[in-house]
This record gives C-alpha cells, structure tokens and sequence, in this order.
C-alpha cells in the first residue's frame, strides 16, 4: 500500500479515497476524520470511537462520586439544622 494513487476532487469539495487504501485501512462508509492542511499537503486522520468499556467505567465512578457526595451533604446538612434547631 505504499505506492501513490490519484484520485480528483468533485465540484462539491468530494475526494474519494482509493479502493485499495479504504481496504487495507478498514474504511467503512461513515467513517469520520479530522482534517488539517499543512503547506500544500492535506492530512486525513481517522476519529476512532472510544472504547465503551472506558465509558461505563468513568460513568460509575462518577454516580459512586455523586453517591458519596449526596451522603457528605445530608451529614452537613443534619448537623446544620442540629445546631440551628437543635434536632
């Protein structure tokens, strides 16, 4: 997959990305990238998803956070409303 290939530009700005490359990089319809240009020289990066299981593990440890969380605020507030009103 080393070898140039060329490809044109549509009136709408479209460049299709050669057959080979698509498959040898595992290119799916939809795939989504970031776009630089550099000089004279455009750079196409691929936006990977990241992986769900990282996901699922920041979410719980941040409902664990809020869980801890709400209980330190009920103990504030019991001892505020202790020394207010003496309950």
């Amino acid at each position: 997959m080393r070898q140039p290939f060329t490809t044109t530009m549509s009136s709408r700005g479209q460049v299709v990305i050669p057959d080979e490359i698509r498959r040898g990089l595992r290119l799916e319809p939809g795939t989504a990238f970031i776009v630089v240009a550099r000089g004279d020289t455009i750079v196409l990066q691929r936006l990977k998803e990241p992986p769900w299981k990282e996901f699922d593990v920041l979410t719980k440890q941040a409902q664990s956070q809020g869980h801890h969380l709400d209980q330190a605020m009920s103990g504030f507030r019991k001892a505020i409303n202790k020394m207010r009103y003496g309950r």
